[in-house]
């Protein structure tokens, strides 16, 4: 009976040293896992400051498109869709100071986004097609700006700092449907008007077309 009670103890002792080494390897995991979940101050704010040269970039094109504007019955979308890119403006530049980066710092990724922009802006096109080539536009910095907002939702509960946790799941609350909607909106009435446009009789078929009514009114005379 002594030795099966000594046995039994050292059983008790070998499985209490197990689990106190698999407790502390957990925990150890653990806290790993906190370090390596928290992000990078230095990303979060270039991230930002990209975010917000995007949304600067779209108050950009929607005043120009609203500048050039051939069909009236887009104005009120477009404009409303302008109020809300200066809000998001706003609600960049307020993170972005929060996380310490000045509303001039641009990012490497910010300051390839005002080239772009810039980009868009400058293109030349025909009269014919300025509605078109602006809504097109739109699509594209639209598409952009519904994906960094995606991405800040993803992010948002990683972020270390509590201040800015609740200031940016709040932003994405107010604005990540907003983005959807404008994307939406661009992409169908980007597809509409190149219907229009394909449906519109091409320059030169309606001269040939004058020219052939010209050519049977002058038989008929003669």
């Amino acid at each position: 009976m002594q030795r099966e009670s000594t046995h039994s103890n050292g059983s008790h002792r070998s499985h209490t040293g197990r689990t106190s080494r698999s407790d502390a390897m957990s925990k150890s995991n653990a806290a790993r896992g906190r370090r390596g979940s928290a992000l990078s101050v230095e990303w979060i704010r270039n991230f930002l400051s990209e975010m917000l040269a995007v949304e600067k970039g779209g108050v950009k094109l929607y005043e120009k498109a609203l500048g050039e504007l051939e069909h009236s019955e887009l104005e009120d979308k477009l404009s409303e869709f302008l109020r809300q890119t200066h809000r998001h403006v706003e609600l960049c530049t307020s993170m972005l100071e929060a996380v310490g980066g000045d509303r001039n710092y641009q990012s490497p990724g910010a300051k390839a986004a005002d080239h772009k922009a810039e980009g868009l802006i400058s293109t030349q096109v025909p009269a014919e097609i300025l509605d078109l080539n602006n809504i097109e536009n739109l699509v594209l910095a639209e598409t952009k700006d519904h994906w960094n907002w995606e991405m800040l939702a993803s992010i948002a509960p990683k972020i270390g700092d509590p201040e800015l946790k609740r200031a940016a799941m709040k932003a994405v609350s107010e604005v990540r449907r907003q983005e959807k909607t404008h994307v939406d909106w661009n992409e169908k009435t980007l597809s509409r008007l190149a219907m229009e446009s394909a449906m519109r009789p091409a320059a030169e078929d309606s001269e040939s077309e004058a020219e052939d009514r010209d050519d049977e009114m002058h038989s008929k005379e003669d």
